[in-house]
C-alpha cells in the first residue's frame, strides 16, 4: 500500500512540474519540517519528519503533497512506525507571493501506525485541516509553522505542530 501511495505522490508531483514548466513559472518550494503528533486515546506523542512540495498555482491557491515519518531504528518507509501521505490544497486570503505567507487548507490523508510488538498495525483514510504561516528569509530560503487536525474515517484523531524550513527552486 505504501508503494502505491508513494507512486501516487510521484505521479502528482510530475503533473505539477510539468505545468509548471510549461507556464514558465518556478513558483515551487520543498519544505521539510520537524514535529510532534498525538492521536486521540493515544497515550505517546511521535515525533515526525515531513517532506513537502508545494507548488503555486495563482497568487491565491497552492497544492501540496507530504509525506511524514516516524522512526525509531532506520529510515526505511516499510520499517516506519509512522507512515502518512497528504494531499493538500491552500488558500492565501493576502496572497502567497510576499514575504509572509498565511495560508488555510485542507486535502485528504492515509495514515499507516505500526505500534509494534503484539499490537495490529492499523491504517486509515480521513481529511486534513490546516492552519500555516511561512516567512521568506531571502529570495530562496523560508521558515514556518504548521498546526493541523485530521479526523479519520475510523474515528481517529490525529493533531499536532511543525516548524519548518524550505527552498524556493
Amino acid at each position: 500500500m505504501q508503494k502505491q501511495t508513494i507512486a501516487f505522490l510521484f505521479l502528482i508531483l510530475s503533473a505539477v512540474s510539468t505545468v509548471n514548466a510549461q507556464l514558465g513559472d518556478r513558483d515551487v518550494d520543498i519544505r521539510f519540517g520537524v514535529g510532534t503528533s498525538k492521536f486521540k486515546g493515544e497515550s505517546d506523542y511521535l515525533f515526525l519528519t515531513e517532506y513537502e512540495l508545494n507548488a503555486k498555482l495563482s497568487d491565491y491557491f497552492t497544492v501540496a503533497p507530504s509525506i511524514l515519518l516516524n522512526h525509531t531504528d532506520n529510515i526505511d518507509i516499510e520499517s516506519a512506525d509512522f507512515f502518512q501521505a497528504n494531499l493538500n490544497a491552500f488558500g492565501s486570503p493576502s496572497r502567497n507571493d510576499r514575504r509572509n505567507d498565511f495560508r488555510m487548507g485542507g486535502g485528504l490523508s492515509f495514515y499507516r501506525l505500526n505500534k509494534g510488538g503484539n499490537s495490529a498495525t492499523r491504517s486509515a483514510l480521513g481529511l486534513n485541516f490546516v492552519l500555516e504561516n511561512t516567512y521568506m528569509i531571502n529570495d530562496f530560503f523560508l521558515i514556518g509553522i504548521k498546526v493541523f487536525m485530521q479526523p479519520y474515517f475510523n474515528k481517529d484523531i490525529n493533531y499536532g505542530t511543525f516548524l519548518k524550513i524550505g527552498i524556493n527552486l
